[in-house]
């Protein structure tokens, strides 16, 4: 029995019904920017205040959010707990969380020109120093949480195309001291333009207080 010929690496262009021969397509792959985080939810005790809450991050990562390693907030449906992006996955739960699901490795594409869909929780204003620590007086209007991020937004290595502000206030108790953080939640749709700075940007997050849990850019598209 004859064994079957094999087929050939690089087939020739194949005729059409007409008889005419028809070029063979071929792709480009593109190299889109990205970024690997790890993200993951964190339940503490409701009496949990986000310092507390912080502190309890700290320990697990080894620095304070908005450095580099950890971003978090607050889940808005559901007291005590948190959503935490990382650079790298933790390695152990905090110490006095009542549960916490595993890190899950996430890649947000950070493709120039493309739209994408986004919520900031930031706290931006009118900087000012007391004695020698730098402080805060955040903004009260939208209007002015509006402009800062237009004016900041090369900076961040984005193009804002359509977005609102709308005004908060985080109140909690640390040590027995009331504590109130006014901020803003930005909501719309935007470009990225620089995709390092960008990337940057989603690591060490946005404005004053991160935390307390402000300042975590959620992308969506």
């Amino acid at each position: 029995m004859a064994l079957p010929s094999p087929r050939p690496q690089n087939p020739s262009p194949r005729p059409d019904a007409g008889g005419e021969t028809q070029p063979l397509m071929s792709f480009t792959r593109l190299d889109i920017p990205q970024v690997e985080v790890f993200e993951a939810a964190v339940t503490f005790p409701n009496h949990f205040d986000p310092i507390t809450a912080h502190e309890q991050l700290v320990r697990v990562f080894g620095q304070k959010a908005g450095a580099g390693g950890f971003l978090f907030r607050a889940d808005s449906s559901v007291a005590g707990r948190y959503w935490v992006r990382s650079a790298h996955p933790w390695n152990a739960r905090p110490q006095d969380a009542i549960a916490a699901l595993a890190p899950k490795r996430i890649v947000i594409q950070l493709a120039t020109g493309l739209m994408y869909q986004f919520t900031l929780p930031v706290c931006a204003g009118h900087e000012f120093y007391e004695g020698d620590q730098r402080a805060l007086h955040p903004y009260g209007t939208t209007g002015e949480v509006e402009a800062w991020f237009a004016a900041h937004a090369p900076g961040f290595g984005i193009k804002p195309l359509m977005f609102s502000a709308s005004l908060k206030s985080l109140r909690f108790r640390y040590q027995s001291v009331a504590y109130r953080i006014d901020h803003a939640v930005l909501e719309g749709a935007l470009e990225v333009v620089d995709p390092e700075r960008m990337r940057q940007q989603l690591l060490r997050g946005f404005g004053w207080h991160r935390r307390a849990g402000l300042g975590m850019l959620h992308l969506y598209n």
